[in-house]
């Protein structure tokens, strides 16, 4: 991959569902396979290093989340009677407020001066404060990392393009369900939409 400039006083590190119960092998959706994938590739050790080039270039680090409400009464009824997704993680108690399986995982625990942002859906700029903090913080481009990557993570890029954020997406720091789930959107969808690199292509001006 070629190599992409990046200036640090525009741009801000985005990390997508960070969490135990998809990134940790006890987690409650554990069965779908992320956290294997992102063990083989890499992919927190990755990130913890992308996040320690934005702190040492003071690019804002900002967390999002995806938390339900005991009930999951924030996925509505569509979403509970017809996607087998919003069933499976109802059933299931995955991301329920107040559980382990919620919380950041241990290697990629935020820091004080860190942003969190919580989500009830997909987008991480869907009924959030995420594209005000990025205004505020004067911030157009982003660099993108998370889970899952053709769930979460590309409705996330799709979201930040249609806000007119510059997008760039770092292919060893996402993760998916298999090798084919991960490479579609990275070949078919995010060059459409942003940029593919991995950290080690990524120049700070």
């Amino acid at each position: 991959m070629p190599e992409v400039e990046i200036d640090p006083e525009q741009t801000a590190l985005l990390l997508i569902d960070m969490q135990n119960d998809i990134l940790h092998e006890k987690g409650k959706a554990a069965a779908l396979g992320v956290w294997k994938f992102a063990k083989e590739a890499g992919t927190i050790p990755n990130t913890r290093k992308m996040i320690e080039i934005a702190r040492k270039n003071d690019i804002p680090v900002i967390y999002v989340k995806i938390v339900f409400r005991p009930d999951y009464a924030e996925m509505g009824h569509v979403q509970l009677s017809l996607c087998t997704l919003g069933k499976m993680l109802k059933e299931g108690e995955v991301f329920k407020e107040g559980t382990w399986g919620a919380e950041y995982v241990d290697e990629l625990k935020p820091e004080a001066d860190d942003y969190i942002v919580v989500k009830r859906r997909m987008n991480a700029f869907y009924n959030t404060d995420l594209g005000t903090l990025l205004r505020g913080l004067g911030r157009r481009t982003l660099i993108i990392c998370g889970v899952i990557t053709n769930f979460c993570v590309e409705a996330t890029v799709r979201g930040a393009v249609d806000r007119d954020f510059d997008v760039i997406v770092l292919s060893d720091c996402t993760a998916s369900e298999s090798k084919e789930m991960q490479e579609f959107p990275m070949k078919a969808i995010f060059p459409m939409l942003g940029v593919v690199t991995t950290t080690e292509e990524l120049v700070i001006e």
